[in-house]
This record gives structure tokens, sequence and C-alpha cells, in this order.
């Protein structure tokens, strides 16, 4: 499957996932019942449980089939796509049509709870977000497989790539650095989005 194949077929399933969870079923689609918060619940946990899964399964098929420098150099590749797919959703479904920093927050913030990341907007001020990570269920799956000594070589590639190419998104005037990992050893991740 080539990479734009695997876009298109991501970009159809998000946008059905989308319109399911905003109660617009898809087109030629059965729609899906759901009786009572409690199922609805059931199903979110379920989809994010195989969004996690999927991208380590395959990352460690990579690994085994080629290398951890491989698998990580076409994880990368996937990472400079999905987040733009990501962003792009979350602001089609939050009817978002702006570019700055207001916006961009708006859009993490689904983000980070669809994620169940643990996070506190420290700075919300014009022209600078600061945004901290108190806990990351990325950097808490590479813990509990015990792969936690690759953390800051992924990080390092991945995450920082992931948040830039988001911001990207919501304008090319805006910037993004890291004062802090998790990954590295810090206590806390700390984000910095600025207008440049």
């Amino acid at each position: 499957m080539s990479t734009q194949d695997a876009c298109s077929t991501l970009t159809i399933g998000l946008n059905l996932v989308g319109q399911y969870l905003t109660h617009k079923p898809p087109p030629n689609t059965m729609e899906i019942k759901i009786k009572g918060n409690m199922e609805r619940e059931i199903l979110i946990e379920y989809l994010r449980r195989s969004y996690f899964a999927v991208d380590g399964l395959w990352f460690m098929m990579l690994e085994k089939e080629f290398s951890f420098d491989e698998a990580l150099d076409i994880d990368e590749r996937v990472w400079k796509i999905l987040p733009k797919i990501q962003a792009r959703k979350v602001k089609e479904l939050l009817g978002i049509s702006g570019i700055g920093l207001f916006d961009f927050l708006k859009a993490m913030k689904v983000k980070l709870e669809a994620e169940e990341y643990e996070y506190e907007v420290l700075k919300e001020e014009e022209g600078h977000l600061q945004i901290a990570i108190n806990n990351c269920p990325w950097h808490n799956i590479l813990v509990k497989a015990k792969r936690e000594y690759l953390a800051q070589r992924i990080s390092d590639v991945i995450c920082l790539l992931e948040l830039q190419v988001w911001l990207k998104e919501f304008g090319d005037n805006l910037a993004f650095n890291m004062e802090c990992r998790k990954c590295c050893g810090d206590d806390i991740c700390v984000m910095n989005y600025r207008k440049s």
C-alpha cells in the first residue's frame, strides 16, 4: 500500500469515527444504535485503545522485520502526515476555520483529552501558550512495555515532529519548542507555542 493509499484509508476511517461521535451517520452505512452514555464510553475507550495498540504493534513488527532505526524512520514518515489529518478533522468537527494560537488550543485540547493526557494550560496570553503534560499515555506505554530506554530517541523524532505539524495547521507564523520532556528524565513535559 502506498503512502497516499494509507492516508486515504486513514482519512476515511477518521471521517467515519468523527461522524459517528458527532451523531451524524456516515452516508450509505447502517447507523449503530447506542443506548445510554455507558455504551458510548465503551466505544470511545475501544477506539482509543485500538489506536494506541495499532501504533505500537506496527512499529514493533517493522522493528522485528528490519531494525529499530528503520522502524523509527518509517514512523517519522507516518507522523509527518497523520497530525495533519488529525488537526484538520478536529478543526472540521469543532467548526474552526481560523488560524492562530486560540484556535490551536481549542483543537489541541481535543487531542490531549481524546488520548487521555493529563495536562494543564500554564499560560494563555496573546502570542504565547504554555502547556504542561503531567501524565503522557505514550510514555506510560513505553514504561509498561519496559522500553523506556527508547523514550528519548522516539521523543526526539516523533513528539517534536507531531506537535510541530499540528501547530502548522493553524498558521505558518507559529513556533514551537519544548522546555522539558518526561522522555528525557524530567517530571513533566512543558510545551511552548508562540507567534513568531
